[in-house]
């Protein structure tokens, strides 16, 4: 596992967990209508070029696992080479953090940064360290004492991938790796 300090390209093709804090640990989601928002912007700015794995917002910072697209259909044209499109991921969630600060700044008559300069992100490169990264996402809100049963918390994909509700987690495909029994 590379250091957080590396830089790892985002590449097509491969798994990532994406995390980022507030600057200085500042909060990131001050309403629920914040953390609502968030997400819209995620499917917004990423539901075209990744699958949802996991995902957990908490009141300073967030988690995501994701599957980069092997290709991209944009303007007509099919995008295959990895590295293109690792690099339009990357803008998106460059564009997806701005949007999401610059609303933050007017809603919360604040003006400055809001999440540290550089989003970490670790490449995932086996079905073990899928399966633990995704349980360490959902566990969160438990490990940081904000919820005593990490399965109710509101605002991460446990729920979403444990129920037969409408989502945009790609449950179907991903769940043989997720070691997470749906309800009945």
């Amino acid at each position: 596992m590379p250091s957080i300090k590396t830089i790892t390209p985002i590449l097509g093709g491969s798994y990532y967990h994406i995390y980022n804090r507030g600057v200085n640990q500042s909060t990131l989601f001050f309403k629920d209508e914040n953390y609502r928002y968030f997400l819209k912007l995620l499917s917004k700015f990423l539901s075209s070029y990744v699958h949802f794995l996991a995902y957990c917002l908490i009141n300073n910072h967030f988690h995501l696992a994701i599957k980069v697209r092997d290709s991209l259909a944009l303007n007509g044209s099919t995008i295959s080479n990895e590295i293109d499109i690792g690099k339009l991921v990357t803008n998106q969630l460059k564009r997806l953090f701005i949007t999401y600060a610059l609303a933050i700044n007017v809603r919360e008559n604040r003006n400055g940064s809001l999440f540290n300069p550089k989003f970490k992100r670790k490449e995932i490169s086996d079905q073990e360290y899928l399966r633990l990264v995704i349980f360490y996402i959902h566990y969160n809100p438990e490990k940081h004492k904000i919820s005593n049963d990490f399965r109710m918390y509101r605002y991460s994909s446990y729920k979403a991938l444990t129920s037969h509700s409408k989502t945009e987690m790609d449950r179907d495909t991903f769940m043989p790796y997720l070691m997470i029994k749906r309800d009945l």
